[in-house]
């Protein structure tokens, strides 16, 4: 019997060691429901928030219309202990991609993440920064992949980078107002309670600024994501 409970124990102890050899897998999110957020500021409306197709994409709006693709996201919880987001993604080649502010040859996709829905703050709202972006006038694909553990990389709303250890309460850049929180511990808060993540569409010097296809362009412009992972 004691020989039987030994080999037993043996086993259990050889499953656990073998469970944790294995690595966790990367979990894939393009499967999910995805919304796709389009704004319009001339109209009473000024969103516009539509299910995204299947398989995940869309179809970009003309300048003309007035509307402008600003985020492609879905619902999601938390960040914390991630190592990276990735996304693979392809779109109808054109170099007439404008942003919102008319900017020739300035439009792009990043990766981003919330941790509000409605009330918000600076460091409820961050972005990949810098070079961490995709271009859609230059190219007509892109993998994206972003480290979460590297603070350099992410950028809040009102451009303060994750690594930024010292707080910036009082008046913020769109008209609200931020506690005596670091952008450092905002992004470590941030991860633990992620509202909705995604990509968002903008000009490279605004992240989410909206982006729009020129009406010279004559078929639709189309937008898909074949992967959208976190990685642990």
């Amino acid at each position: 019997m004691r020989m039987f409970k030994s080999f037993k124990m043996l086993l259990i102890a050889a499953s656990i060691l073998a469970a944790l050899a294995i690595p966790a897998a990367s979990q894939e999110l393009s499967g999910k429901n995805w919304r796709v957020f389009n704004i319009n500021p001339n109209v009473p409306k000024y969103w516009d928030i539509n299910q995204a197709d299947n398989p995940l994409g869309f179809d970009f709006n003309t300048v003309s219309s007035g509307w402008y693709t600003v985020y492609l996201n879905t619902n999601y919880k938390q960040l914390t202990g991630k190592a990276s987001i990735s996304t693979t993604a392809n779109w109808t080649a054109s170099n007439l991609y404008i942003n919102r502010s008319g900017t020739p040859g300035d439009a792009y996709f990043r990766l981003y993440f919330q941790s509000a829905q409605g009330n918000y703050t600076s460091n409820d709202y961050w972005w990949s920064t810098g070079t961490a972006r995709c271009d859609l006038n230059n190219s007509s694909s892109c993998i994206l992949t972003v480290s979460l553990t590297d603070r350099t990389q992410w950028s809040n709303l009102c451009g303060q980078r994750a690594d930024d250890i010292v707080p910036h309460p009082g008046d913020n850049c769109v008209g609200g107002t931020d506690p005596n929180v670091s952008p450092y511990d905002g992004f470590t808060a941030a991860k633990r309670d992620v509202k909705d993540l995604g990509l968002s569409f903008g000009r490279a010097a605004r992240y989410a600024s909206g982006v729009a296809i020129d009406d010279a362009f004559a078929a639709p412009a189309s937008f898909h994501v074949s992967s959208y992972r976190v990685n642990p």
